[in-house]
């Protein structure tokens, strides 16, 4: 992560911001900022635990702006596409039911409107394949 960051590879709010660094100071912040990288059945997180619990545990395509997707891994995509057809199917029977609580139609919808953002990321045509894409640059850290 931190070489893709110097090399100009990986995009987003920490690489901004490290750019915008004086020279001499760039090392520093990677080491402050990237602590580790967690690895997930579809993407990478770049969340620093040691700080703070994520709280989106286990919602990544929820909207958080650490997680990244590998445009073009079929892994991430397929275990997406997973998540995808089971939050459908709970999506599907709730509305069936028709007595369960609104917040939980809004949290399947919520949840497929994430997912289809991440699945978007291997049409992306500004990115080749293998390149990590942030699928929610503007997600809102909560």
């Amino acid at each position: 992560m931190k070489e893709g960051i110097r090399n100009g590879q990986l995009s987003g709010v920490k690489a901004d911001a490290f750019l915008e660094l004086p020279r001499a100071k760039r090392d520093v912040f990677l080491e402050a900022e990237i602590q580790a990288v967690h690895l997930t059945a579809f993407g990478l997180c770049l969340h620093d635990f040691s700080v703070t619990p994520c709280q989106y545990h286990l919602n990544c395509v929820r909207g958080c702006p650490d997680y990244l997707r590998t445009k073009g891994n079929s892994r991430e995509h397929d275990h997406l596409v997973q998540i995808q057809l089971a939050t459908e199917r709970a999506l599907i029977g709730a509305m069936a039911r028709g007595d369960v609580a609104q917040a939980w139609v809004d949290h399947y919808e919520q949840t497929l409107a994430g997912i289809r953002q991440a699945l978007a990321v291997d049409g992306d045509s500004a990115s080749a394949d293998g390149a990590l894409v942030r699928p929610f640059p503007k997600g809102k850290r909560r």
